[in-house]
């Protein structure tokens, strides 16, 4: 037994002590998060009243230099003839200038402003007062002009040079509050990189502190869980601590002994259970395998291995069965063929025989696919009998078509009074002989269709049609005796389907066994609908349906209502069961597949789909 030790220590919680090892870096986290809050608003309060302040008389500075320019410029304006222009633009622009002027005064924070501000309006109310006199002159008059150059213009200049003093002086001031601000927050930023430094080598000593006192005991018990993961269940830690890794021990110490007395327990009945699966799998007749999702063969049993043996290869090579295997390996359904067809024919040393196969998916409890199960059941007899069935019925209808024939014809000279007059009673036997006759000559065509699909009979008149045309040909029979019993008959055809290669005349008889099924169940006056599309689970193919509103069909029935000679067993109609079968093999000779969803009380829907001519190798 492997005792896992680990250093002892006074008994404490384990939060309190993860609580204690941090509370040092945390006290140092705020510290230093006060003081950088603290340092950060300062700086930022200062540089927000001093941009503000010298902005404002920034601004109102260039806004009276502004001012004054077009004051001069009216003057100018007057000078050249413009009076009326040059007055107002004069009169527009003296109270911008007064507007500033007083912003000015209200805004006053470096020193030697107080001085410059005086003068320049000092300056702008002699400006304004020689202005006047400009004004009282006359136009033209030659005073004017000495005026102006003489006194009003080094005036004007005088304006804006103080202006500009006054702008510069803030925005040296601006520059020299940028320059404060970015030393005071350089030597921010290294007492920030300082602080920073000290908490982390703190929280390093911390960390490995902390991590040594509690890394021991779980590095003990991961150890032994490693060990009791490769099935080392003889495992022991020792944890002399009174906090929750002591406690974590001591339940590990106690699944480890339940996981013992459990093992000691159950491996006989584990060995007892593999024993008897193996001899019932060695006792089944049918070859069984296993297969994993790589496809190599896992398990099998007796039966498999001499049939193996004989084929001398891999089962899961030979096609289809290697089709059916890596469909369900992707995630299709199980595959479990209810038919003959769906049976492989393998060439042994005593002879040919045919196994149906069915496999069936293995998951585990996520759904995931862990392989397939294939069990190859022996329907060679079957087979066989079932290909004498077929050929037998083929062979009946044959000899009796000729004779039915012949007896038909006769009962129809009859009935034509060729030979003779007849009595009523006679017509009404000579009636229900032709109409049982024709009935019973029906039935032996279906049986000797059903015989050719089933040997393999081609499709001799196949053509490309267009879904639309195909529909309108198949229902040039049935609109009459659609309208004769009363029933609606609604047609939806998907616009720009592509062309199909079929036989028209056998895509007619599969719509014509599904109308004439549709009409049986349906009540009267309903209506039936016809319609095409594009396939929704088959890419390349075209879906036909007809949909009634009759009584449905249940469940149980919907699997096996395409068997040859099956009825509903609540069917009250008449029939013998082969329509729907033929159908099925018309559609199958298409390379189509043909299906029914049905809900009892709300009608049936029968689908086909056929390929399109494209895809058609």
């Amino acid at each position: 037994m492997t005792v896992a030790k680990a250093s002892t220590g006074q008994p404490m919680n384990l939060n309190r002590k993860v609580l204690i090892g941090l509370m040092p870096l945390l006290l140092i986290i705020v510290a230093v998060g006060i003081y950088g809050a603290f340092l950060f608003t300062k700086l930022g309060s200062a540089i927000d009243v001093i941009l503000r302040e010298n902005y404002i008389s920034v601004i109102a500075s260039q806004n009276m230099k502004e001012s004054a320019e077009r004051m001069d410029s009216g003057l100018l304006f007057m000078l050249g003839g413009e009076e009326a222009k040059g007055l107002d633009l004069f009169k527009q622009n003296l109270p911008v200038f007064k507007k500033n002027c007083d912003l000015e005064f209200q805004n006053i924070t470096l020193p030697g402003e107080r001085k410059l501000a005086d003068t320049i309006l000092s300056l702008h109310l002699e400006y304004v007062g020689l202005a006047n006199r400009f004004f009282a002159l006359k136009p033209g008059d030659p005073a004017r002009r000495t005026l102006y150059f003489n006194e009003l213009l080094p005036k004007f200049t005088a304006v804006k040079e103080t202006g500009n003093k006054i702008q510069i002086i803030n925005q040296q001031n601006m520059v020299d509050a940028n320059n404060a601000a970015r030393e005071q927050s350089r030597h921010s930023s290294q007492l920030m990189i300082v602080a920073i430094v000290g908490s982390f080598l703190v929280a390093v000593s911390i960390s490995y502190v902390l991590a040594r006192s509690l890394t021991k005991p779980i590095q003990a018990l991961t150890e032994s869980a490693q060990q009791l993961g490769e099935g080392n269940l003889d495992q022991v830690v020792t944890v002399d601590t009174q906090d929750e890794v002591g406690k974590l021990a001591d339940a590990f110490n106690k699944m480890a002994a339940k996981l013992r007395a459990y093992r000691q327990s159950t491996t006989e009945k584990i060995l007892q259970a593999q024993q008897t699966t193996e001899a019932a799998l060695r006792a089944f007749p049918d070859p069984i395998l296993v297969y994993s999702p790589d496809r190599s063969i896992r398990l099998k049993n007796a039966a498999a291995e001499r049939l193996l043996q004989s084929l001398g290869g891999e089962l899961s090579t030979i096609e289809p069965l290697s089709a059916y295997i890596d469909t369900v390996l992707r995630g299709g359904a199980d595959f479990l063929p209810t038919s003959f067809d769906k049976s492989i024919p393998l060439s042994l040393p005593g002879g040919e025989k045919h196994f149906l196969p069915r496999i069936l998916t293995m998951r585990d409890e996520t759904e995931k696919i862990l392989g397939v199960v294939v069990v190859l059941q022996d329907v060679t007899r079957f087979r066989v009998a079932d290909d004498i069935k077929t050929n037998l019925i083929a062979t009946v209808s044959h000899e009796l078509k000729t004779p039915l024939t012949s007896m038909q014809m006769a009962v129809y000279l009859l009935l034509e009074e060729k030979v003779g007059p007849l009595t009523p009673k006679q017509l009404d036997l000579l009636i229900a002989a032709r109409n049982n006759s024709d009935r019973l000559l029906q039935l032996i065509e279906d049986m000797l269709d059903l015989a050719r699909f089933e040997g393999g009979a081609a499709l001799t008149d196949k053509k490309t049609v267009s879904p639309a045309q195909l529909v309108e040909e198949s229902l040039s029979k049935e609109r009459e005796l659609l309208n004769e019993r009363g029933f609606t008959l609604e047609v939806k055809i998907e616009p720009d389907l592509p062309s199909i290669s079929v036989s028209p005349s056998r895509v007619g008889q599969v719509f014509a066994n599904l109308i004439s099924n549709a009409m049986k169940y349906s009540p009267m006056r309903g209506k039936i609908t016809l319609s095409a599309a594009l396939s929704p689970n088959q890419r390349g193919f075209v879906q036909f349906s007809v949909k009634d509103e009759g009584i449905g069909i249940q469940e149980k029935d919907q699997h096996r209502i395409f068997e040859k000679f099956y009825r509903v067993s609540d069917n009250d109609q008449s029939g013998a069961g082969l329509g729907l079968a033929i159908a099925r093999e018309i559609v199958i000779a298409h390379g189509g597949v043909i299906g029914v969803t049905s809900q009892i009380g709300e009608g049936s829907e029968f689908y086909f789909t056929l390929p399109q001519a494209s895809t058609l190798s």
